[in-house]
């Protein structure tokens, strides 16, 4: 058996703050084996754990090298791309999930043979090793943060909200969610998650019914009617494209919904940071 965490994040109506919901639940043969408590570990012996978002797999690669992690010791050994930098998880053939930048030994960030610190000590031949940007890092246990001490049910808690009203300063869009937590021995992270988060375009929309309601004049009523219909088809195709795993379609959907929302509807005042 082994620990599978599990996460959810949910957006407000201002689309600015995000509620983080933790969701791994309690062991249970056969139908929650990935839970707190025996076999699997429980949370009293937590020594880490975060949610960090990242754009959505293989969107966003911000350095890449041929190199090598030993112990918490990589080594770009011959740099490709990019830079490297504090904050960056890495991605490869062999890296634990959640693997993190952590500090700067020598080099650049962009020349062969620099050294970087990692959170998680590890052995990884040598490969092709990518360094993608954290957008928005939520940390549930580190020394500092504890959500988990305090529960009715702790050790081996229920689901419960872990975080309300985070800062959420992302845009629309996919995002990947990667949920680590560690007992400094073993790594355990949640199944590859994506989420959609399209908040500022149904503010639009929803604005956009607002003043068609309030309407006067037979020639805004129908100007508005068709951009009302303009953001369902968009935000319908949106959705599809997510749920059909396109999620390329539904980022290219998404930059024309938002270009139609700032430029041809001029929806201003349509929700925290505009359209």
């Amino acid at each position: 058996m082994s620990l599978l965490p599990q996460i959810s994040l949910s957006l407000g109506n201002k689309c600015n703050t995000v509620t983080v919901e933790e969701l791994t639940g309690l062991f249970v043969t056969d139908t929650n084996i990935g839970g707190w408590g025996g076999p699997n570990i429980d949370t009293s012996v937590i020594t880490y754990a975060a949610v960090n978002v990242f754009p959505y797999t293989g969107s966003v690669i911000s350095a890449s090298g041929t190199g090598e992690i030993t112990g918490t010791l990589f080594t770009d050994t011959t740099h490709i791309s990019g830079l490297f930098q504090i904050g960056q998880q890495l991605i490869g053939t062999g890296i634990l999930p959640g693997t993190t930048i952590i500090g700067i030994i020598t080099g650049t960030g962009n020349n062969n043979g620099g050294t970087y610190i990692v959170n998680y000590s590890q052995t990884v031949a040598s490969t092709t090793i990518a360094g993608i940007p954290v957008l928005t890092s939520y940390p549930l246990f580190d020394g500092t943060v504890d959500v988990f001490s305090g529960l009715p049910s702790a050790p081996t808690p229920s689901p419960f909200i872990a975080l309300q009203d985070q800062t959420w300063s992302n845009v629309d869009g996919i995002y990947e969610i990667v949920y680590t937590v560690t007992d400094g021995i073993d790594v355990y992270t949640n199944e590859t998650q994506h989420e959609l988060f399209i908040c500022n375009l149904c503010n639009c929309k929803d604005s956009l019914v607002i003043k068609l309601i309030d309407a006067c004049s037979t020639i805004a009523v129908k100007a508005l009617k068709e951009q009302v219909d303009q953001m369902e088809v968009f935000i319908y195709g949106i959705q599809s494209a997510f749920s059909c795993g396109d999620f390329d379609t539904a980022e290219n959907i998404i930059t024309a919904a938002t270009n139609y929302c700032t430029t041809i509807s001029n929806c201003s005042d349509c929700g925290c940071g505009g359209c």
